[in-house]
């Protein structure tokens, strides 16, 4: 011991004097170094002034070019200013102090040079930091703000009233759509800007979405404007595909305003896609025209608001405003301008244009004005617009500075909405309109510093899209421009408006002196032979039409042309008179076919600019290298382009800018190499993807480093380039160490500002290679993602000063973003490091996105003031899938996130709480309120497990949320409350919170909270509530809270409620308190589902006046959905009156005890008050304002049979019937004739037969009525359909003679529609979706009388062969579909044709046909097939669309190149199938599966596997997969040996495996990866007798091995934490789960709901012991015909004992159905230690939910249930099922009567040694036959069964041993089968006690099967006793059983 002490001693010493040592060398290296010391702080204050004059400069330049100057520029140079002044004066004052003193400065002071040397290197160190942060790209930027936010809106007093009526009409529910109209230029655009402007701030709908519609509305580019407001894609070329999805995208809207600008007619709103009126009740339209019949009459709109032209004070004002103030600074020049605005016609912008060109100008400027706008104008273009006005704005052009500018400005009008900013950079190049630019650079930023001057002059207008690359002009001004520009005949510009001169607008005399010719969007099919414009410098023509051609000779005469753009084109060969443009500088040919015949191009010598963009080329021709003068080539997007030949490249010397975005050119010989690109000495801008780096030359990065602008993709399978902001983009997918990079990559990443990173393999330090010379100063967004190996993004604490973006991804082995951290941090493990270190510098970060990272913190609990500054700035935080993460933020660096606006948690498993409080006591004492993330609008916390509050506070104070708008909580089960309050018991923090938000917690701004699977919540809000918490709150959603017990507190208002939904709250007695439900003014929509609620609204508190009605006043309510709630008993539990004006949609089903309807006859004056629950509504009242109505099947019976009025339901406009199950009544079709008005009738019920009806008989019968209005059928849903909608000899045309539209959706088991010729006469639209046994569509037969087909489409039928089939030997005939204009056939994996007949088709009117994902489609149709005369092209997904001569050779040609594969959504492949020889063709290659969602695999005879891990790493769309009858299959998944080990295979979106009947199948996956599948519900495995696992690492030969070492099917390499559903069949799994805990396999488990076990022999037990306890979600567990099982949970042997002594009991708290069944070896649930052994359950198991429960061929089981029954189990009980239990001698223990109170059917067959049903309590009874001991009578009641069946005992001799009596009540049915023993069936209860006296305690009787009495069998129908032998029915003599049975019909005893 004493040598221990010693040696710990000499320990500490060591490291103490270590530790001094270390001290004294720190401190005296400043005296030892002053000098140096010193010499570096100079150097450094060089530099920082340096940088600052630099920076001075730079903004100098800023300002001049009007830019504001960023704030992050402002905030260093007043730190420089600070430090440099503070610094300078403290060195100056100690440099004096250390000069040396004495003996002729030898004898320095030590002491004043220790504090010089070390305050001059604090201060070098400030210095340097500030020039780090000194990497300002740019030091400001142009202050254009976005048009959703301008604040320039003139709020003239005479619009106030219609702007505030706009306003009150978007917030009134019944009205939908808005309309404002007014003269062009009167300012309706500006006006519905302001009214976006102001709805965004008061967030009134979550989207706005504003698009121009025009004079000639392009369906296209609406949808595009819109899409892209909704972040929606539309890549699909079909205008009717593109609308749906629009469609589909706008519903998820709950609340959304579109706003169509401009409308000059009708626009029909289906076509668009945007849904109206019952569509969508959340979508209101506000619409501008400027003529009210368009909106009023066309449009419909419910409100419409005129806008005049302004008053003269208002115009003379607002003139002013825009001239500026010398307008009143001359007596005469205000005179002046007053004339001048007069002549405006006070019009908006005929005041602006004039006002701005005459700002500041002198008197003879305004007086000459005023001379022009006096004289008459007698051209006048246009009668859209007044001469006045046509004077101004002509004034204000002619009013530009330079006559380039003018020319600028009239080409961007007529070319306005068409044409880009870069399209208009190329014309104007061309036509040398930017005059001393020498450069591309040069001439784009001349260009937009022009644009900007006509911005400025109110001349040119920002987009009305969002995107920025475009422009506008005003109408008039276009107007205006296009008169000045067709002057003189100098320029002819049509549009499809110039219907007068499109036919002859070539011809004539006029042409030759045209210059210019621009034709957009123009509907010509012929154009001229030969162009006659000798003097054209520009010809512009975007096609609409793909069959227009262009003569050979046409530009003949044309031999000036500058410019030359020919879009959407189709060409056979390029004209030859092309050849002759010698003087063409610019020519544009985007998105036209163009051949292969190029090499004319090359005789352009003069060509600077060639675009092919978005064209059909494959190769760019050596000819092109013959344009030495080329300075832009762009070929992006040529998807096709494969080839660039060689030399082609070097010999464009001039080239500055070339763009290959978007293809897959293939380099190297014989083709170009990359090194040509070296050559490009001019070269300044390169788009281009190069799919491996390693096949770059070497120097070839290198000497990319002179680019200013770049977009560099490398790697294969780069998304499609996009729009992106920042203008140097790299992005790296290696798949290799990034040491193996090319030094020119990692000097080109020095300069990038948008980095992404994917797939770096062996790289622990992601950037390390990057950072070691100079740091990333450019970069503003760094994207990490999917690097399995590294552990730290840079190697030191370098900053990255301009990061804005930072997103890190799928890096599993990252400990911290600075390996410097890691070797700091000695102290610390690993783990549990800081992902962000303290002195991690990101001075810019703004947005800041973690996902799967391993993480346990992202910052250090206490930060410096360098990490506070490091995310200050941040606006948006994302944090998903970081499952070690317990605390995220400390308060102290919470509180410096005062930008931040976007805050979301998704899936860290292991969150406890968002902010922890480490120092909230000492910093915030003093205040009362505490306000946190003032910025913040949006949170959203999600799948948050462990989450149990977003902060812990002791501290008694509000804490504030101000701007906080959204807020989503979702599925976080242990929250306990928002912000939990706490006390402490020890160490332990103690909450008791069951309340959301208490009273110390405000959300003054809050508008939208959703709130769903919070398990523990018990109330929403603590009453009372701080007074500016939830004030503005509109919408509200709840789901999913199981303990919920209120929502609304009782004593607060929520007036601006507008929105309330609640699912699934079962503990819920109520909605809303009394208090609250009077005063809900706003309210609008109510929705409740699934609910325990008993009562909507509760009754007022104690103390209030029961006599006096409550008044409800629903005002605004507009939808009313209720719907599975199974206790609703009423509305209001007392007396009330309730008013519902506006009503116009109800929803109500599955509300069994709540009446719905009623009538005044049930009423008090008006009031509902009957003691009898009263019902919903008054129909008088409600019924006649409703449109829309939605009824289950009930509900309709009780209408039925009810005497309603026959005019209830006159309003209705669309109903909706649903059934819900096998116990719904039945539904009357004519029910149905009391709609007098109904259009739309939706059908989602389990009906057998459409149109039939319940006759007098009782038998079904044809209906034979008229259902006249009806007018769009839709069929959901409808499974009981068989084969075919209706019965051959059913007359529809008869029953819908006016149906237009039928949707057939979901109908599983229908083979074809089954229509007759006549059915459908009137049918304009078929849609038939989803029916997957779906063979055809219709007979050829029955088609020929839908002679109004327009639009056809048959979707997602994955067993349809062909559309239409043919009957036995029909003869051929003619089949036209005279109006069918599209037809859609999309996902039909099996379509072979339309037609296998012989028939002739016709198709005179179709002009769209959309084939997508029809593999097997090898012809259209075999009969003769005329060719459709309007159709141009087949689309075919994404793509661009085909055509070969005809339909037939198309549909044929589409399959020789596979395009049924493209974008392929569903897929079946079958050993005789042309896809299996494309798969395996592909099984290595190309094949396109990213969008795969269903793949079915069925008897494919030589297939092995189906994908490789390479393959199935594209699945990212794969719902479903089924594989059936496959021999040789042994996996679906398989690991190759040469493909590149991964950790993790990724299936988001697969919801179901189906594997069937492959006899060699072992395994799903096989390899080393772990598969991962979040969504996957159902697992069902069948007849596959070798699989053992769902994941292996084994080849087939190893199984033998595998059979010993028991694997489990499931491991920790399979991931599926939704699984809900497993079924194993017929398998040889020998465990399911492992025997040792694994935190993975738990959360496998965690939300199963059904396990199904069958025919799997190797089985010898269910479950191990310690995962019971995580299958808290199991409902139904069936197990049969396993022939090992021995028990169900194994235990090993132990048992396990918890505290007190008391054995552990599993609980399975949800199992509803329990099903054993052929289980021989069966002994026990669970084995218990000192138990009988063969007791099924005992003590350890636990059923408290129980209903089902079936015990079959258990045959080593000789109890059920043990005498000692475990607590609260089996109470729930309502089957009860034991057959073939042949060593069972009793089936009930005597304490289970009791617990059978919902019992309803109890069977007991085929147990050879049951003797009776109940056994004694103690066990040791009398047999039956033996002397009755008389000391008590038992009497066991059986309150709720009806059935009762013993069967086939043959040793049963009574039910219980003792004297007894039962009763059973509600017994309908009782049947004894062969029960030989049975002597006696009933006997009359006698009490032997009365009758034979306490002197004879025993007496000798025989016992019959039931004592009886009047009470035993009250309802007992039917009476079975058959096969029993010689069975007495009644013991004793003259008992009529009648009298016993009053209710008995029916009585079978063959033996009596």
């Amino acid at each position: 011991m004493e040598a221990i002490g010693t040696g710990a001693a000499a320990n500490v010493s060591s490291e103490t004097a270590k530790g001094i040592f270390h001290q004294v060398k720190c401190h005296i290296r400043y005296v030892i170094f002053y000098q140096k010391i010193v010499d570096k702080f100079e150097q450094k204050h060089r530099t920082l002034i340096a940088k600052r004059t630099s920076v001075q400069q730079d903004v100098d330049v800023a300002k001049r070019n009007l830019e504001k100057i960023k704030a992050d520029v402002l905030d260093w140079r007043q730190r420089v200013e600070k430090v440099v002044t503070e610094q300078e004066k403290k060195v100056k004052d100690l440099e004096v102090k250390a000069k040396p003193k004495c003996f002729f400065g030898l004898c320095p002071n030590i002491k004043s040079r220790y504090q010089l040397s070390r305050k001059a290197e604090e201060a070098a160190a400030t210095f340097d930091e500030l020039i780090k942060d000194c990497q300002f790209e740019r030091v400001g930027y142009p202050d254009v703000p976005e048009s959703i936010v301008r604040t320039d809106f003139e709020a003239f007093k005479s619009r106030e009233k219609v702007f505030n009526g706009i306003m009150e009409s978007l917030k009134d529910a019944t009205t939908s759509m808005i309309g404002v109209y007014g003269m062009a230029g009167v300012g309706k655009t500006s006006l519905v800007k302001e009214v976006e402007r102001q709805l965004h701030e008061v967030k009134l709908f979550d989207s706005v979405v504003r698009t121009t519609v025009s004079r000639n509305p392009d369906i296209k580019e609406i949808q595009d404007q819109m899409a892209y407001s909704l972040g929606l894609k539309l890549e699909e070329n079909s205008p009717v595909v593109r609308a749906r999805r629009l469609y589909e995208r706008l519903k998820e809207e709950k609340n959304v305003l579109i706003i169509l600008d401009d409308l000059w007619k009708k626009l029909d709103l289906a076509e668009v896609g945007i849904p109206f009126g019952s569509q969508h009740k959340g979508c209101k339209t506000l619409l501008t025209s400027r003529y009210q019949n368009v909106l009023r009459d066309g449009m419909d709109a419910t409100k419409t608001f005129a806008i005049g032209d302004l008053d003269d004070e208002e115009a003379w004002e607002f003139f002013k405003k825009m001239a500026g103030d010398s307008v009143e600074s001359d007596e005469e020049l205000r005179s002046t301008a007053i004339e001048v605005a007069k002549k405006c016609a006070r019009l908006p912008l005929a005041l602006a244009t004039v006002a701005r060109a005459l700002r500041n100008k002198p008197l003879f400027f305004w007086s000459d004005a005023l001379q022009q706008l006096q004289r008459p104008y007698l051209e006048k273009s246009s009668d859209d617009i007044s001469a006045e006005v046509h004077s101004a704005i002509e004034l204000s052009i002619n009013h530009l500075s330079s006559e380039d500018l003018k020319q600028i400005f009239l080409l961007c009008s007529l070319l306005r909405r068409v044409a880009g900013i870069e399209d208009l950079l190329r014309y104007a190049l061309g036509l040398g309109l930017i005059k001393g630019a020498n450069s591309m650079k040069a001439a784009r930023d001349r260009l937009l510093k022009i644009m900007s001057t006509l911005k400025e002059s109110c001349l040119l207008l920002d987009s009305k899209s969002t995107n920025e690359d475009f422009f506008d002009v005003h109408d008039l001004t276009y107007i205006v421009a296009k008169s000045i520009a067709s002057k003189d005949n100098q320029v002819l510009a049509l549009t499809e408006e110039d219907e007068d001169i499109v036919t002859d607008w070539a011809n004539g005399e006029s042409m030759k002196e045209c210059n210019m010719i621009i034709l957009p969007h123009f509907s010509i099919n012929k154009l001229p032979h030969q162009l006659n414009c000798p003097q054209i410098f520009l010809f512009f023509l975007l096609s609409k039409d793909l069959s227009l051609t262009l003569p050979d000779n046409f530009f003949n005469e044309a031999k000036n042309l500058k410019v030359l753009d020919l879009t959407r084109m189709h060409f056979s060969s390029l004209p030859s008179s092309i050849g002759l443009l010698t003087s063409l500088s610019t020519l544009c040919l985007d998105q036209c076919n163009l051949g292969d015949n190029l090499t004319i191009i090359g005789a352009l010598k003069n060509l600077n600019v060639l675009s092919l963009l978005q064209s059909d080329i494959k190769i760019v021709p050596k000819e092109i290298g013959q344009l030495l003068k080329l300075k832009l080539l762009d070929v992006s997007r040529c998807t096709k382009l494969k080839t660039i030949s060689a030399d082609v490249l070097p010999s464009l010397s001039k080239l500055e800018e070339l763009y290959m975005a978007g293809t897959t050119i293939q380099w190297g010989q014989p083709n170009a190499s990359l090194a040509e690109l070296n050559t490009l000495s001019h070269l300044s801008t390169l788009e281009v993807q190069i799919p491996d780096a390693k096949a770059a030359p070497e120097d070839f990065f290198r000497e990319l480093q002179k680019l200013e602008r770049y977009k560099i993709f490398i790697g294969k399978e780069w998304e499609r380039f996009g729009n992106y902001q920042y203008s140097r983009t790299l992005k790296l997918r290696l798949k290799t160490s990034i040491d193996d990079l090319d030094h020119g990559i990692k000097k080109l990443v020095k300069r990038t500002q948008d980095l992404e990173l994917e797939e770096l393999k062996g790289v622990k330090i992601a950037l390390k290679e990057l950072t070691d010379e100079e740091r990333l100063s450019q970069l503003q967004n760094l994207h990490i993602r999917n690097g399995l190996d590294i552990e730290s993004i840079i190697n030191d604490k370098t900053e990255i000063p301009r990061l804005q973006s930072l997103t890190l991804q799928g890096l599993p082995q990252l400990v911290s973003f600075c390996s410097q951290d890691k070797i700091d941090a000695t102290s610390l493990p690993q783990r549990e490091l800081p992902l962000f270190g303290e002195k991690i510098s990101f001075p810019c970060l703004e947005k800041l996105h973690l996902s799967s990272l391993n993480v346990t913190r992202v910052w250090h609990k206490q930060l410096s003031n360098v990490s506070f500054c490091t995310h200050e700035k941040l606006t948006t935080l994302k944090i998903e899938d970081c499952g070690n993460i317990k605390y995220l933020l400390p308060f102290s660096m919470a509180k410096y996130l005062v930008h931040l606006k976007y805050f979301e948690i998704t899936k860290c498993n292991c969150l406890e709480e968002i902010i922890f409080w480490e120092d909230i006591e000492e910093e915030t004492q003093a205040t009362m309120t505490l306000s946190l993330f003032p910025q913040l609008k949006s949170l959203e916390l999600k799948d948050l497990q462990h989450l149990r509050g977003f902060c812990f506070n002791s501290q008694n104070k509000v804490i504030e949320f101000p701007l906080l708008k959204s807020m989503t909580i979702y599925n976080c089960p242990n929250l306990e409350s928002f912000i939990c309050r706490y006390s402490r018991e020890g160490n332990q923090r103690i909450s008791s919170q069951s309340d959301l938000f208490d009273n110390k917690v405000a959300f003054p701004s809050l508008e939208k909270m959703s709130i769903s699977f919070l398990r523990k919540i018990k109330m929403i809000w603590q009453n009372p509530l701080p007074p500016n918490s939830f004030p503005k709150l509109q919408r509200l959603t709840v789901e999913g809270c199981d303990k919920l017990l209120t929502i609304f507190p009782s004593n607060f208002s929520f007036t601006e409620i507008r929105a309330v939904s609640v699912w699934v709250c079962r503990s819920l007695k109520n909605v809303f308190p009394a208090s609250i439900a009077k005063d809900l003014p706003q309210l609008g929509y109510l929705e409740i589902h699934d609910c325990g609620v008993e009562e909507i609204v509760s009754k007022l508190e104690e103390g209030s006046d029961s006599e006096t009605a409550v008044n409800f006043e629903f005002d605004r309510l507009y939808a009313l959905i209720l719907w599975k709630l199974q206790k609703l008993k009423c509305f209001y539990p007392g007396k009330h009156t309730a008013k519902w004006p506006m009503l116009k949609e109800l929803v109500v089903g599955e509300c069994g005890k709540m009446r719905i309807f009623g009538t005044q006859l049930n009423t008090n004056n008006g009031q509902l008050d009957s003691p009898i629950h009263p019902p919903l509504f008054l129909v008088e009242k409600v019924i006649p304002k409703l449109q829309l109505l939605t009824l289950d099947s009930d509900y309709i019976a009780m209408i039925s049979d009810s005497q309603f009025s026959s005019s209830l339901f006159h309003g209705i406009k669309s109903f909706h019937v649903v059934g819900h199950g096998a116990e719904s009544n039945d539904f009357r079709i004519s029910f149905l004739e009391r709609f007098y008005t109904l259009e739309n009738l939706t059908i989602s019920y389990e009906i057998e037969e459409l149109f039939c009806t319940e006759g007098d008989t009782g038998n079904e019968e044809m209906y034979a009525g008229t259902l006249s209005t009806i007018r769009n059928l839709n069929l959901l849903g409808l499974d009981n359909l068989k084969d075919y909608l209706w019965k051959q000899d059913i007359q529809v045309d008869h029953i819908l003679p006016k149906l237009e539209t039928l949707e057939v959706h979901y109908c599983c088991n229908l083979i074809s529609l089954g229509s007759s010729s006549a059915s459908f006469q009137n049918l304009s639209t078929l849609d038939v979706w989803n029916c997957e046994a779906m063979k055809y569509l219709d007979t050829c037969l029955a088609v020929q009388g839908m002679a109004q087909l327009k639009k056809l489409m048959v979707r997602d039928c994955i067993s349809m062969t062909e559309i239409l089939a043919i009957e036995g030997d029909e003869a051929t005939c003619d089949i036209i579909f005279s109006r069918l204009k599209s037809l859609e056939l999309v996902n039909l994996p099996r379509l072979k044709s339309f037609c296998s007949g012989n028939h002739t088709f016709g198709f005179p009117c179709l002009e769209e046909l959309i084939v997508s994902g029809c593999p097997e489609l090898e012809i259209f149709c075999k009969g003769v097939l005329t060719n459709p005369p309007l159709l141009q092209e087949v689309e075919c997904g994404k793509d661009n669309g085909h055509w070969c001569s005809d339909l037939n050779n198309t549909i044929q040609e589409m399959h020789s190149i596979k395009a049924g594969f493209q974008a392929i959504e569903y897929l079946v492949l079958s050993e005789f199938s042309s896809s299996i020889e494309i798969w395996r063709e592909n099984i290595h290659g190309s094949l396109d599966l990213k969008k795969l969602r269903v793949l079915e695999v069925y008897e494919c005879n030589s297939m092995t596997y189906i994908f490789s891990v390479s393959m199935a790493l594209d699945l990212a769309q794969l719902e479903y997969i089924k594989v059936k009858k496959c021999p040789m299959m042994e996996h679906i998944i398989k690991e190759g040996a040469e493909e590149t080990e991964m950790a993790t295979l990724l299936l988001p979106k697969l919801v179901k495996i189906r594997l069937e009947s492959c006899s060699r199948l072992t395994s799903f996956c096989m390899g080393s990866i772990t598969l991962q599948c979040p969504s996957l519900h159902k697992i069902a495995v069948d007849d596959c007798p070798k699989m053992y696992a769902m994941a292996s690492t084994r080849e087939q030969e190893d199984i033998e091995v595998v059979g010993r070492e028991k694997t489990p099917f499931f491991n920790h390499k399979v991931l599926c934490a939704n699984l809900w559903l497993l079924e194993l069949s017929s398998t040889s799994i020998k465990k399911l789960w492992p025997d040792k805990p694994d935190r993975a396999i738990s959360s496998n488990v965690l939300n199963l709901q059904i396990l199904s076990v069958k025919g799997c022999h190797n089985l010898e037990y269910i479950f191990p012991s310690f995962l019971v306890r995580t299958f808290e979600g199991l409902r139904q567990l069936s197990l049969l015909d396993c022939e090992n099982l021995e028990e169900i949970i194994f235990t090993d042997g132990l048992a396990t004992v918890a505290e007190e002594g008391i054995p552990q009991t599993y609980l399975f708290s949800k199992l509803q159905k329990l099903e054993l069944n052929r289980l021989p070896k069966l002994r026990t649930f669970c084995h218990q230690e000192n138990s009988e052994t063969n007791t099924l359950f005992n003590q350890k198991v636990a059923f408290p939910s129980l209903d089902d429960l079936r015990i079959v061929g258990v045959g080593k089981c000789r109890k059920i249930w043990q005498d000692k029954l475990t607590m609260d189990s089996f109470h729930e009980l309502n089957l009860l099922l034991v057959e073939h239990c042949d060593k069972l001698s009793r089936v009930l223990p005597f304490d289970m009567v009791e617990r059978l109170e919902r019992l309803k059917i109890l069977e007991i067959s085929e147990c050879e040694s049951v003797e009776e049903i109940i056994g004694l309590a103690d066990d040791h009874g009398h047999n039956s036959n033996e002397s009755i001991e008389l000391k008590s009578t038992t009497k066991f009641v059986f309150p709720k069964i009806r059935q009762l069946i013993l069967r086939k005992l043959p040793k049963l001799k009574g039910f219980y041993s003792k004297v007894h009596t039962t009763d059973w009540p509600l017994l309908k049915q009782l049947e004894v089968h062969e029960c030989s023993k049975v002597e006696t069936f009933a006997g009359e209860y006698i009490n032997f006690r009365e009758t034979q006296g306490e002197s004879q305690p025993v007496i000798s009787v025989h016992q019959p099967l039931f004592w009886v009495t009047k009470e035993t069998f009250p309802n007992l129908e039917e009476l079975l006793l058959v096969g029993n032998g010689n069975i007495k029915v009644w013991h004793g003599q003259g008992a009529d059983p009648k009298q016993y049975c009053p209710k008995l019909r029916k009585f079978d005893c063959p033996e009596t």
